[in-house]
């Protein structure tokens, strides 16, 4: 009886390994075009916005289709899993569906102010381990400034399995706000990628940015000056003054890129199939012993 049960033991610890690293896959979904040139795509795992020109973004069923299958209504947010890597760019829409790339503006996210702001980062020789002592929660966002977190991790139910407070949370990568909050930033935790905690306050949730999420901003489009029938009033003529000198180039710190390598797709059931077989040479070996 204790051989059998170090035997299911054993296929118990061999099967939680598999998942633990099948969490951690990235998923890729069943379409043909990807599949048959996936050295040519790259994962995008980006929310953007349909913006054709007329007044909605068409989909194909592949980037090479002559014909578009679905016509989706500027506005509308489209999560785009992939990108193929040529002809211009083109997106797989969730799971079935290319989108031209042309027809689509990216949603404010984590990598837009990483661009937007990169050049404040404070990059700590040292790790910053946040403090979470008499709090019962931590609430991770996608930047500083957010709407809203889009995760809680707590010390009740199951949304924390782990244990609380969390151990080994620590930041080397910080950006102060404007109000003086220091934000942390980590690219993987526990399954969970690219996240801000706000290391001044990490249980509140009233710091998002409001309901307006703040978008990149544009050139004005030039107009014309309106024309004027009336001649001008003389004016006098400023003195020369010196050109200021022109500010010395500086450069950027490294933006953060939030998309993790892609792993191996057959890693999870190669472990999971490691397992298996493990299991049934030690059921074996207990049954020629007995």
């Amino acid at each position: 009886m204790k051989r059998i049960g170090t035997v299911l033991l054993a296929l118990c610890l061999g099967f939680l390994l598999a998942m633990s690293a099948f969490a951690d896959v990235i998923y890729e979904p069943d379409d043909d075009f990807l599949q048959k040139h996936e050295d040519e795509c790259h994962y995008e795992n980006r929310v953007y916005i349909a913006s054709g020109e007329n007044g909605y973004a068409s989909a194909k069923k592949s980037p090479t289709s002559k014909k578009a299958e679905w016509e989706i209504p500027n506005g509308t947010e489209i999560y785009i899993s992939f990108v193929w890597d040529q002809d211009g760019g083109w997106g797989l829409k969730d799971s079935h569906g290319w989108i031209s790339m042309s027809q689509l503006t990216v949603k404010y996210d984590g990598i837009s102010f990483a661009q937007e702001h990169g050049g404040e980062f404070l990059y700590l020789d040292e790790w910053e381990f946040i403090d979470l002592t008499g709090r019962d929660c931590l609430h991770l966002w996608r930047y500083p400034g957010d709407t809203e977190p889009f995760n809680t991790l707590s010390g009740s139910g199951e949304d924390f399995w782990w244990g609380w407070p969390p151990e080994e949370m620590s930041f080397n990568t910080i950006y102060e706000d404007p109000e003086g909050r220091r934000w942390g930033y980590m690219n993987y935790y526990y399954g969970l990628r690219d996240f801000w905690v706000c290391l001044t306050a990490p249980d509140d949730a009233s710091l998002g940015g409001g309901e307006t999420e703040p978008q990149p901003t544009e050139a004005p489009i030039p107009t014309e000056a309106p024309v004027s029938t009336e001649a001008p009033a003389p004016t006098a003529s400023p003195a020369p003054t010196a050109a200021p000198a022109s500010p010395e180039p500086t450069e950027l710190p490294p933006i953060i890129d939030p998309v993790p390598p892609r792993p191996f797709p057959w890693l999870p059931a190669g472990l999971a199939v490691g397992a298996v077989v493990i299991a049934g040479v030690l059921l074996a070996v207990f049954r020629r012993k007995k």
